[in-house]
């Protein structure tokens, strides 16, 4: 429980009421490919968005800190990564207005966000996705405006977002020079959104491409300086790539509840399999599990605050570590069910949602090319 700087208190244990909601709903939404919209407005009621917000705008004057304290509640209980990916692709664009926009974008887009509108951070194209230098959207001035082309595919919340980020580039400015951050909403002439993806996991966190013919947009929509969006970027990214770590811990925490009930409930040769090491030695892990990626998303956090030069390299730590751990996590999970498990649409969903987990955000392998570059003192 805290008190935000509007006086408002918030109790971060009732958010466990959302991740209850979502867990009773996740695998109808997991079957029909679709959003938990009745769990979403009920996390925007309650105050999320508001906490890391200054009151002039809304908000409830708290820090970011504060909100991801709030978010973990919610994965403790939830036992759907999908519902947690939307959370984190909503809270990149809340993040880039609240830090980088100006105030003509915050009064224009944040109380919208604050209300459960939904946000895209759209970055991926078919050229690639942690290449941002290859990235083709782009903006070319004509007339007083600028005409927006491009494809950004594979997009979290596409389906159902109504605004957002979509990074690109100003090619007029030159190359190495052009990288712009663009913040549009999503229902103007110019922009479609392609078919809902059926992916293996992470159903409940639909993705779709964004098709841009000939956007206009202006000023207003670009958000820091052109051909300043790389180092934007650089921030946001690593932001989201340490949140990773918190809803790792708080499912891989249930997971072992999970595992503990079973182990002490089925018994094999004559006594629970609880007794045997190695299915000790699987629940240990994910206890461990859960409380290296809780304690890795705090220190990322904390070094993101102090702009600690090594902040980004962490924060690509904090997003492979979660994301091998939950791996690992969800296939002892159903070992320990057995059979029971690979036949139990809960414990499959989990391996297949934990799976995605490992591409959404920046593959594995691209956080060690990452961690690498940031050792050699380069990005």
């Amino acid at each position: 429980m805290f008190q935000a700087n509007s006086g408002k208190v918030i109790d971060k244990t009732l958010f466990k009421k959302v991740g209850q909601s979502v867990s009773e709903r996740a695998l109808h939404h997991d079957r029909e490919g679709t959003l938990d919209e009745f769990s979403w407005r009920m996390l925007a009621d309650m105050n999320l968005w508001r906490i890391p917000v200054r009151s002039e705008l809304g908000g409830l004057g708290g820090t970011w800190l504060e909100c991801v304290e709030c978010l973990e509640e919610v994965a403790r209980e939830c036992e759907d990564l999908g519902f947690l990916i939307t959370s984190l692709g909503h809270i990149g664009s809340l993040r880039l207005l609240c830090d980088y926009g100006d105030e003509e974008q915050k009064h224009r887009w944040i109380p919208g966000l604050l209300k459960g509108n939904i946000a895209v951070t759209a970055m991926t194209e078919e050229c690639g996705g942690s290449d941002l230098s290859k990235m083709q959207l782009a903006a070319v001035k004509t007339a007083g405006q600028y005409l927006l082309n491009g494809k950004k595919t594979h997009i979290t919340n596409a389906p159902v977002a109504t605004m957002g980020l979509l990074a690109g580039r100003i090619p007029a400015l030159g190359v190495k020079k052009d990288i712009t951050l663009f913040f549009l909403d999503l229902n103007v002439p110019g922009i479609s959104i392609g078919p809902v993806e059926m992916n293996l996991g992470l159903r409940t966190s639909p993705t779709a491409d964004i098709d841009l013919e000939n956007v206009s947009i202006t000023e207003c929509n670009i958000i820091g300086a052109q051909g300043g969006g790389l180092n934007i970027l650089h921030d946001i990214i690593s932001f989201e790539r340490a949140l990773y770590g918190v809803i790792a811990a708080g499912l891989i925490e249930r997971m072992a509840q999970l595992g503990m009930q079973r182990s002490l409930s089925r018994q094999a040769f004559g006594k629970n399999i609880a007794e045997f090491q190695y299915v000790q030695d699987k629940l240990v892990g994910m206890k461990m599990s859960s409380t290296i990626c809780r304690s890795l998303t705090y220190e990322a956090l904390r070094m993101l605050e102090e702009k600690h030069p090594e902040s980004s390299l962490v924060c690509s730590s904090v997003k492979y570590q979660a994301a091998l751990r939950l791996v690992e996590s969800a296939g002892n999970l159903m070992q320990i069910y057995g059979h029971q498990g690979y036949s139990d649409p809960k414990i499959g969903k989990f391996v297949r949602d934990a799976a995605g987990m490992k591409i959404a955000g920046g593959t594995n392998d691209i956080q060690k090319v990452n961690i690498f570059k940031q050792m050699l003192g380069t990005r």
